[in-house]
């Protein structure tokens, strides 16, 4: 019985070095993206300033105010029966600001463009413009995927004009009457940045305190009579096993729109039928 007990007693005591890792790693990205809300929220009399505007025109292809690029790699999957496939790995990722002119509190404000700027957009941005356009393009694609190199494309999302956004910069008067505002600002964003944010910080503190609670409950269990029973050694090898995972899927989602991975996939189903789009985390 001894023997049993220090060796329970090892596996918990690893268990709870993994699990508290993850929570470390959860509470450190809690502390970025905290750091990030309190930038979006300058104190009062601050220069910069976070503003909601609308896109009037952008000096982007399309009319687009900024662009958020996402290189990535496609490799061909395992030929499955009646399907073939193309998975995407992002290599980097990046934002730039084009430039043009938005409308905030009446007032027109021309954007200075910057070929390096944060940028964030929606996941369904991202989507749309990573999925597959034809099934042209998906055989096409899938020749090179099949090689060595893979296929090579670059995903990029822009804020069009029309579309709302959220710019943290300071607007300076223009240089004459009638002259239009300036701004250049450090954070361009199609999504509410302040909101997104709170809601990445509940989810990871949400994350957090999941693990702990498991954590306590799966030790607790062990430790009460009969010690390192059967259904506790069961439950804390099933946290064992599922904590890291679940520690990495929180922290992608978890991650600010600049540095969210967008990976994906390309599905084609035999014979002749249209190229599917699926993208998914």
């Amino acid at each position: 019985m001894l023997f049993k007990e220090l060796m329970g007693a090892l596996a918990l005591i690893v268990l709870w070095v993994n699990a508290l890792l993850v929570v470390a790693a959860t509470l450190r990205q809690l502390a970025a993206v905290a750091a990030t809300l309190r930038r979006l929220t300058p104190p009062r009399g601050a220069r910069d300033a976070l503003i909601q505007a609308r896109v009037l025109r952008g000096a982007g292809r399309g009319g687009a105010l900024a662009g958020h690029r996402i290189d990535q790699v496609g490799r061909a999957g395992a030929e499955r029966g009646a399907r073939e496939e193309i998975a995407f790995a992002d290599r980097d990722a990046g934002g730039e600001i084009y430039g043009g002119v938005v409308l905030a509190d009446a007032r027109e404000i021309a954007i200075a463009p910057a070929v390096e700027g944060e940028v964030w957009v929606s996941r369904a941005a991202v989507r749309a413009a990573a999925a597959c356009p034809s099934e042209a393009r998906f055989d096409e694609a899938y020749q090179h995927a099949r090689k060595r190199r893979g296929f090579s494309r670059t995903v990029e999302a822009m804020i069009r004009a029309g579309a709302p956004v959220w710019l943290l910069g300071a607007v300076e008067p223009g240089d004459g009457a009638g002259a239009l505002h300036r701004m250049r600002p450090s954070l361009v964003s199609s999504v509410d940045p302040r909101g997104l944010c709170r809601s990445k910080i509940a989810l990871l503190a949400l994350g957090a305190a999941g693990v702990l609670g498991a954590l306590a409950g799966c030790t607790a269990l062990a430790l009460s009579r009969p010690r390192f029973g059967p259904m506790s050694a069961a439950l804390c090898l099933a946290l064992f096993l599922l904590v890291q995972p679940l520690g990495t899927a929180l922290r992608d989602a978890a991650r600010l729109p600049s540095a969210s991975p967008a990976r994906g996939r390309w599905v084609k189903k035999r014979p002749g039928r249209s190229a599917q789009a699926i993208v998914s985390r």
